[in-house]
C-alpha cells in the first residue's frame, strides 16, 4: 500500500488528543486520567516498610493496587485512549483499532469498466491496483486520513456519479471499509472538466503552454482561458496534423524498396549479417513476397541485456490489446483473450540507459526515420505455453490518425529460446526462430501507397514450450511530430 503522507503523524497525534475523553469512556473511565508516582529509592521502601506508622499493614495491599493501577494506564489505558470505536462494514460489528495504525480496506468495482485504482497523493495520484469489470476487487493496505480515486483503465479519465456528475472518491475512515464502484459508475458527461485538485496550480505555472496537449485533456477547464481547451478536448479537433505540428510523411511511394533493397545489398549493413527471407518476386532471395529481413548480429548481448533491465525498470503488466477510444482520445486497454505475454513500456529511466540509446540510435541510422515517428520500445516476455495469435500491426485500411499507420516493426529477440517461440508470418508460411541479438524487420504497408495496409503482414507469436521468450519492438509510424 501506499506510504503515510508527511503530515500523516502530527494530524493522527491532533485527533488523537480530541477523541481522548471519548476513549477513555471505553475502559469505564469519565476522562482522561492522569496519576503522578513519584520516583523513590530501595532506600526509601525500606524504611517506609518498616516504619511504626497506623498505615503500615495496609500499605502493601495500597503498593499492588497503585502497580496495577500503572501498569493499566501505562499499557492498555494509555494505548485505549488512541483508540477508536468503528461498525465494520462486513460483519456490523463495534470493534475499535488504533487511527495510527496500517489498516486494511476492500474496493469492488460494479461498474462495466475496467478500473485502475490512484492513491491520491496530492498531485496526479499513484496507481496500485487495477479493478476487473462487473464485480472486480483488491484489498488495499492503507491508513486513516488516506484517499483514494478511480479511473477507466489505462487512462486518466476519472468514474462518476451520473446522477451528481461528481467523481467517485473515498476517504479511509477504518479497517474493512468497503470502497464501492457503483454498476452505472461511468465517465463525465462534461467534456471539459479538472481530473486533478492540482490543475489550477499547474495551469498558474505555466502548463497550459508547456505541456498543451496533456493539460488540455487532463486540465481542460483550468486551460479553458488560455488556450481555448473545450473546443481543444475534442480530438479530431486537437488531433490534426497541422495543430500537431507534423513534419511530412517518413515514406514516399517507391520508399519501402528502396530501403529493403539497400540493407540486402549495400556492403555496410554486411556487419549485421542480414538475410531476406521474402522478397517481391525473390529478386533479392528467400521467398516471392513483401519484404521479410533478419539482421543476425543487430546488437550486442550487452546491449539486449540494456533493454531487459529498462523493462525490468518500467514494471512488466500482462499485455493488453486496444479498447474503447473516448472523446479526447485516449484508448482504453482491456485484458487480451489471443495474447499472454507481459510488456512494459520503455520510458524515462529505461530509454536514458545507454545500451537502450545505442539500439534505437542504429535504428535510426539504418532506417533513415527519426525517432519522433517511433513508438517507445515494448519489451516482451513469453514464459512457457504463452502465445500471441494472429494479428495485424497496424489497421485495415487507410490509417487517418495523426500518426498514421505503423510502417515498420523492427523486432528485437533479447534472448534464446530453447523450443517454440518462432515468429509466423502466417499467410506466407514463413517462421523465424528466436535468437539473442537478432532484429526481424517487415512492414505493414504497400511499397506503392504507404498510406494503405498489405494484408499480408498477418503474424503471430507461437506457443514457447521450452525456456523463455524475451523480445522488444520500436513501431515506426508515418508521420511524426
Amino acid at each position: 500500500g501506499p506510504p503515510p503522507p508527511p503530515a500523516s503523524k502530527s494530524v493522527r497525534s491532533l485527533r488523537g488528543a480530541m477523541d481522548g475523553e471519548q476513549n477513555a469512556k471505553l475502559i469505564g473511565l469519565a476522562a482522561p486520567i492522569e496519576i503522578f508516582i513519584p520516583s523513590v529509592s530501595a532506600r526509601h521502601c525500606r524504611s517506609t516498610l518498616h516504619s511504626t506508622d497506623p498505615m503500615r499493614p495496609f500499605l502493601p495491599g495500597l503498593g499492588i493496587v497503585l502497580v496495577t493501577l500503572l501498569l493499566l494506564l501505562s499499557d492498555g489505558g494509555i494505548h485505549a485512549q488512541n483508540m477508536q470505536n468503528y461498525v465494520d462494514d462486513e460483519t456490523n460489528e463495534v470493534k475499535s483499532f488504533n487511527p495510527n495504525d496500517q489498516i486494511q480496506v476492500r474496493i469492488i468495482n460494479k461498474s462495466t469498466y475496467r478500473a485502475d485504482v490512484y492513491w491520491d497523493d496530492g498531485r496526479y495520484g499513484k496507481n496500485i491496483a487495477t479493478l476487473e469489470a462487473n464485480g472486480g476487487s483488491s484489498k488495499l493496505n492503507t491508513f486513516q486520513g488516506h484517499k483514494f480515486f478511480v479511473t477507466r483503465h489505462g487512462v486518466r479519465e476519472g468514474l462518476f456519479d451520473p446522477a451528481t456528475d461528481e467523481p467517485y472518491r473515498y476517504d479511509i475512515e477504518k479497517p474493512n471499509q468497503l470502497l464501492v464502484v457503483p454498476e452505472d459508475g461511468a465517465p463525465s458527461k462534461s467534456k471539459c472538466i479538472d481530473r486533478f485538485s492540482i490543475c489550477p496550480e499547474e495551469a498558474a505555472r505555466g502548463s497550459c503552454n508547456t505541456a498543451p496537449g496533456w493539460m488540455i485533456v487532463h486540465c481542460c477547464r483550468s486551460c479553458d482561458e488560455e488556450l481555448g481547451a473545450s473546443k481543444l478536448i475534442d480530438a479530431k479537433v486537437r488531433c490534426t496534423r497541422e495543430n500537431l505540428k507534423m513534419g511530412g510523411p517518413a515514406w514516399q511511394p517507391g520508399d519501402l524498396d528502396k530501403i529493403f533493397a539497400s540493407w540486402a545489398t549495400d556492403a555496410k549493413y554486411a556487419k549485421f549479417d542480414p538475410m531476406v527471407h521474402s522478397s517481391p518476386g525473390g529478386k533479392y532471395g528467400g521467398a516471392d513476397g513483401p519484404w521479410i529481413i533478419t539482421f543476425d548480429s543487430f546488437m550486442t548481448s550487452d546491449e539486449a541485456d540494456a533493454i531487459w533491465k529498462g523493462g525490468e525498470i518500467s514494471g512488466f503488466d500482462r499485455s493488453t490489446d486496444q479498447g474503447r477510444v473516448n472523446e479526447a482520445g485516449e484508448m482504453e486497454k482491456v485484458v487480451s483473450k489471443t495474447r499472454t505475454s507481459s510488456n512494459a513500456w520503455c520510458n524515462n529511466k529505461c530509454e536514458a540507459l545507454p545500451g537502450v540509446r545505442r539500439v534505437t540510435d542504429k535504428i535510426e541510422e539504418a532506417t533513415g526515420i527519426p525517432r519522433v515517428n517511433y513508438e517507445s520500445f515494448q519489451i516482451l516476455e513469453y514464459e512457457k505455453g504463452q502465445f500471441y495469435r494472429r494479428h495485424h500491426d497496424s489497421s485495415s485500411g487507410k490509417d487517418q490518425t495523426p500518426a498514421g499507420h505503423r510502417i515498420l516493426t523492427f523486432f528485437l529477440y533479447l534472448s534464446d529460446v530453447e523450443e517454440g517461440g518462432e515468429t509466423r508470418f502466417s499467410k506466407l508460411d514463413i517462421e523465424v526462430k528466436p535468437k539473442k541479438g537478432r532484429a526481424l524487420v517487415w512492414p505493414s504497408v504497400m511499397n506503392d501507397n504507404p498510406d494503405m495496409w498489405d494484408d499480408r503482414m498477418f503474424h503471430e507469436a507461437k506457443d514457447v514450450i521450452k525456456g523463455t521468450k524475451k523480445a522488444a519492438n520500436h513501431w515506426i509510424h508515418l508521420y511524426g511530430k
